[in-house]
């Protein structure tokens, strides 16, 4: 007999205990039992461990050995419910997550057991270390389904993780980063798909007027919201002199972030002939440069077009290999059903479409955290 276990915890081994592991489970047993468990918990060296939760940290005092739950019970640390299952791991909750050089140390593989287990939790995409969203105008309703799922399954991302975009995709983040409810920004993008339904030119009508719907949005940021974006945030825009993209991340005031967004989200044309300026210079929308941008690897991409090098986006069914083409740092399938969907972007056909484009990015990236969890693909 390799030791005694009592509740799923081996306390001792039968070198250690020796002929009283021969006798009756009776509390005398018992009692002998755990005196020389504690004897030899004497004998183990203290080791400090921190707990930390919303910003606060508990550091006690736990002997070598010890799991984390018991230490926590032990020091009585406050942790709403943490140890819930009473250190049975009948579910995936508690689980450990490494930086990828940490990780790549480990030298034992996960057992089958543990991979069972990880297959329950969503989310397993903690190394990402910034999400980037595609410039897509209204097809940003796909955007922000795929938001929504990720918001449910990693919420840590939409708390404390970096978020990139250009156009539609910039104007999204913004909002993420500085706490701005997703559906107010839904209702929004809604109210500005039935205004071009009810226009006989749609978008292009000289009635609709896309800035304003813009100008609503900016209104929902926070006067803090240059202070939450400031290293959060990754801008994509076009500058008009040489033609060149630039990433800004960086800003000095609320008023500053606001011309960066308009920047990035200025079509000429569509959004007016007066090009906007920032920071003395003019630039228009970050799509014409980089619409899909890469600050910091590795990323999670989110794009409503179909690509076979895109995590998160439609996935038609090509045969063979699909023909690809790279419109502005995006690389997408060139088939019909993309061509629709850039027509989509400044005509959309419905806010009934819209909702199921909404639907179709929240199952996409459902479908992708399955897939990662069961390790079918990798970020």
């Amino acid at each position: 007999m390799a030791g005694l276990t009592i509740f799923g915890r081996t306390l001792i081994t039968a070198s250690r205990v020796g002929p009283v592991l021969c006798k009756s489970y009776g509390q005398a047993s018992q009692r002998n039992i755990l005196t020389s468990a504690r004897a030899l918990a004497k004998q183990k060296e203290w080791v400090t461990v921190t707990y930390e939760k919303g910003g606060e940290k508990y550091t006690v005092k736990g002997k070598e050995g010890e799991n984390l739950l018991d230490i926590a019970i032990n020091n009585d640390v406050d942790l709403d419910g943490f140890g819930a299952c009473e250190g049975t791991l009948a579910c995936s909750t508690c689980h450990l997550v490494f930086s990828q050089s940490d990780f790549d140390k480990i030298e034992e593989p996960a057992t089958d057991e543990e991979l069972d287990m990880l297959d329950l939790a969503y989310g397993l995409t903690d190394t990402i270390k910034c999400v980037s969203l595609s410039g897509c105008g209204f097809l940003g309703f796909y955007l922000m389904g795929a938001v929504q799922a990720l918001n449910r399954h990693i919420p840590h991302l939409l708390q404390v993780g970096q978020w990139a975009g250009a156009s539609a995709g910039a104007l999204l983040a913004a909002c993420i980063v500085t706490g701005v409810p997703m559906d107010k920004i839904k209702h929004v993008f809604i109210r500005a798909s039935q205004e071009i339904d009810a226009n006989m030119m749609g978008a292009f009508s000289p009635k609709f007027n896309i800035e304003n719907y813009i100008y609503e949005g900016f209104s929902m940021l926070p006067n803090d919201a240059h202070e939450l974006a400031n290293g959060r945030l990754h801008v994509s825009v076009t500058r008009v002199s040489d033609g060149k993209n630039c990433i800004i991340s960086e800003w000095e005031s609320r008023a500053d972030l606001l011309e960066c967004l308009r920047c990035s989200s200025f079509i000429p044309g569509w959004s007016g002939f007066r090009f906007p300026t920032f920071r003395g210079e003019k630039f228009i929308d970050g799509g014409f440069t980089n619409n899909l941008p890469v600050p910091i690897t590795p990323s999670l991409k989110i794009s409503p077009f179909s690509s076979l090098f895109i995590d998160i986006c439609p996935k038609d069914k090509c045969k063979g290999n699909p023909r690809h083409v790279v419109l502005a740092g995006e690389n997408i399938i060139l088939n019909a059903k993309n061509i629709k969907r850039f027509k989509d972007c400044v005509m959309p056909p419905s806010t009934d479409f819209l909702n199921i484009v909404y639907t179709q990015g929240y199952i996409d990236t459902i479908n992708f955290l399955y897939r990662k969890s069961k390790g079918l693909n990798r970020v």
